[in-house]
């Protein structure tokens, strides 16, 4: 039998720590992330909008974000 070829230890990010790759983000953080930079954008520029607007905008999309991560939780249970 033949051993297998050794693997290279994984690179390092100074310090002497270990590199730990992040997990890219999923699509509901990406677009609740947008939304919220949209509606900080016209909060800012336009005139009408207030920033008491834009904490309940804020709110609104966090809800959702929550409910639809719930949502995709709950689909994986009954996948299983």
């Amino acid at each position: 039998m033949s051993t297998p070829p050794a693997q290279p230890p994984p690179p390092t990010q100074g310090y002497e720590r270990p590199y730990v790759p992040l997990p890219a983000p999923n699509g509901e953080l990406v677009v609740f992330l947008l939304a919220w930079l949209v509606v900080l954008i016209v909060t800012a520029a336009a005139d009408a909008v207030q920033w008491t607007h834009f904490l309940a905008a804020t709110v609104v999309l966090a809800a959702a974000y929550m409910l639809s991560r719930g949502i995709a939780k709950a689909g994986r249970v009954f996948e299983a």
